[in-house]
């Protein structure tokens, strides 16, 4: 039988709810709970089975997670390893899941970091760091901050402070990082609090900028912070990635890529262009950047540009298929009517693929061209989508 969708909302809002009473009752009785460990967790556990029979393992185990960091992060012992080792085992006793043991792991490292017990958190996270970039860092900060410390007990005891074994851990664990390019924010035990906290945030950024300098050569560092700078719409750490591929490796076309589709999405239009003279140079032969130049002039709508990105694609051999496309996008958008339903007439009678795409585009141009303005400014931004995915497909270019 289906299931409910009414009850599943149900279910939903009342996790919310135990999750909101039973964070709000660490608070309150943080010295209990601290002390009757295993009877709080079998409060919990037995909570969850009696108002969430059907709780799947993964929304279960999670729910361990959150008041187990929740008890460590309120407790005045939480920077305490008997402590956390104590609380984690209490935990581990209940959860269900194949990986019960790494998301509290996970949860006692970040609360050992939060605390500055930098020695005590790596041996939580090292065996996570192919898991998830955010937990590499994390162990990356910890030896960098011990290194930091090491430097400044030497300069106490008259001794030049110099790189030692902890800032060359931080580099190796930046490297690795480097190279293997875990995913960000895949672990869910990093994602059982609300949202991201600030100083994990800023550990991330310190250890991706300081290792940009330590491992010049390495396009990897770039290609994740691009990927953490886009997650949290950090737009200037975006700006200064970009500049810093730009500079280290101009002929890479995925950064040139990047750096193309920030600009479309920032408005600069000289940028995108800049970026398209550039991907020319670097690259003559391709079409890619030839197409892109046909794109900016669409959504310019300047003929004589236009006119010339399409005489360039002629040349270059972009098959007409896909330039009958574009001429219907741009006599569309530029509000030619006449011209663009005959353009749509010249892909009705086409032998190839794109009369397939012929309804849709029929129904979009009848659109653009009705008395609602409102929907045919949907229609126009649906056309130019719906065309740019189409030729994209056909001309391997990226998506």
């Amino acid at each position: 039988m289906a299931e409910d969708p009414a009850a599943a909302v149900h279910a939903d809002e009342g996790m919310v709810t135990v999750k909101r009473e039973f964070l709000e009752y660490i608070e309150k009785n943080i010295l209990e709970i601290s002390s009757y460990l295993p009877v709080f967790y079998g409060h919990v556990v037995a909570t969850l089975d009696n108002s969430f029979p059907d709780l799947d393992t993964e929304t279960y185990d999670e729910f361990i997670d959150l008041v187990t960091y929740k008890i460590l992060d309120t407790s005045e012992h939480g920077r305490e390893l008997p402590f956390v080792e104590k609380v984690i085992g209490n935990a581990l006793r209940f959860k269900k899941g194949k990986d019960g043991k790494m998301g509290l792991d996970i949860m006692a490292g970040m609360r050992l970091l939060k605390s500055e017990e930098y020695a005590h958190a790596i041996p939580f996270l090292q065996d996570y760091t192919d898991r998830d970039a955010m937990i590499a860092a994390a162990v990356a900060y910890s030896y960098y901050m011990l290194s930091l410390r090491e430097m400044a007990d030497g300069r106490e005891k008259g001794i030049a402070g110099r790189p030692g074994e902890h800032e060359l851990l931080a580099r190796e664990e930046m490297l690795r990082l480097a190279q293997r390019k875990p995913p960000i924010h895949a672990v869910r035990a990093l994602q059982v609090r609300e949202e991201e906290e600030p100083w994990l945030k800023q550990a991330f950024w310190l250890m991706l900028t300081s290792a940009l300098e330590w491992l010049p050569g390495e396009r990897g560092l770039i290609e994740v912070g691009l990927e953490k700078a886009t997650q949290e719409g950090n737009r200037d750490m975006k700006v200064e990635l970009l500049r810093t591929a730009n500079e280290r490796f101009s002929d890479d076309m995925p950064f040139l890529r990047e750096m193309y589709h920030f600009r479309l999405e920032q408005r600069d239009g000289t940028g995108a262009a800049s970026v398209v003279r550039q991907m020319m140079q670097q690259f003559p032969d391709s079409l890619e950047p030839v197409y892109y130049g046909l794109k900016l002039s669409l959504l310019s709508g300047r003929q004589p540009t236009y006119d010339g990105f399409r005489n360039m694609a002629l040349q270059k051999g972009m098959d007409s298929e896909f330039l009958r496309l574009q001429d219907l996008c741009f006599t569309a958008v530029s509000s030619r009517k006449q011209e663009a339903l005959a353009h749509l007439q010249e892909i009705r009678r086409s032998p190839a693929r794109t009369r397939f795409f012929y309804p849709v585009l029929d129904y979009l141009v009848q659109d653009i061209f009705g008395e609602d303005p409102q929907r045919s400014r949907r229609a126009r931004r649906a056309l130019l989508d719906s065309v740019d995915r189409f030729t994209r497909q056909g001309l391997a270019i990226p998506l």
